[in-house]
């Protein structure tokens, strides 16, 4: 498990993920609105990358916890809070084992991150642990039949398997995947459909753009060598049969699925 965990972290660090995120950030500021937060709320985010659900909750006037495994991010996270004069916790830190008391947030939420640790039910348990009753949990994470879930599948093709403990990211992405993680503990689900939008002057000028800096792509490189050009080829295929444009530019659609979760 420690092996799988560092190469995850491993993989996150590579490329320029807070930058690429930054082209999503309209989910996590929908995260942190649903959420409901106000002044002194206090609010964890698990997996948080640089912070596109923190940053935006923090502004909304909560007290927040930024969570994750990778210390660069966390540190893009930080110059990003300071660089908008706000003042977040930057905690390193495993989903699976989140280093906090029981009950000790009103809020828990998380944006695209929390689906890649491994074990779906040790995550949603710790999530579920740390928010106190009356509070919720508000995740947003991609659905298997939107553009994403497409290219997990794609990528999944060319790639060595996962060990046997670590589930389909995709599948948090289903409503019935939550209310079997949540539940025994929910009081109350609520789901939303959305799509996260990208718009570039072309498909091959995204995919230089997007391979040059997302972890995972990086990674599946220097696995596949000479074979990830075909891999690079079955997404760009998936791209462009999704393409909103027809005039050669891009617009990428992504489904995700929003949960909210009332404890």
């Amino acid at each position: 498990m420690e092996e799988f965990k560092q190469r995850q972290r491993a993989m996150w660090a590579e490329g320029d993920y807070p930058t690429l995120s930054e082209h999503i950030s309209g989910m996590g500021e929908l995260v942190a609105q649903r959420a409901d937060v106000e002044a002194g709320t206090t609010l964890l985010d698990v997996a948080s990358g640089s912070g596109n659900a923190a940053i935006p909750a923090a502004r909304a006037g909560a007290r927040v916890t930024a969570l994750d495994l990778v210390p660069e991010l966390l540190e893009a996270g930080r110059r990003k809070a300071e660089a908008a004069g706000l003042e977040i916790e930057w905690v390193e830190g495993d989903a699976e084992a989140l280093p906090f008391p029981d009950d000790s947030f009103d809020r828990v939420v998380s944006t695209v991150g929390h689906m890649f640790a491994p074990r779906h039910r040790t995550t949603a348990d710790e999530m579920a642990r740390v928010c106190r009753t009356g509070g919720a949990i508000v995740f947003s994470a991609w659905t298997p039949e939107g553009t994403a879930g497409r290219v997990f599948r794609a990528s999944a093709s060319f790639l060595p398997p996962p060990p046997d403990f670590a589930q389909p990211p995709a599948l948090w992405g289903t409503d019935e995947h939550v209310r079997e993680m949540f539940g025994s503990v929910a009081t109350d689900f609520a789901f939303e459909r959305h799509t996260a939008t990208i718009e570039w002057d072309s498909v091959d000028g995204f995919a230089d753009y997007f391979m040059d800096r997302f972890g995972p792509m990086i990674t599946a490189r220097k696995l596949l060598g000479e074979r990830f050009g075909e891999l690079r080829d079955e997404i760009v295929a998936i791209w462009k049969d999704v393409n909103r444009a027809d005039d050669g530019r891009f617009v990428l659609p992504q489904e995700y699925l929003l949960s909210i979760v009332r404890l």
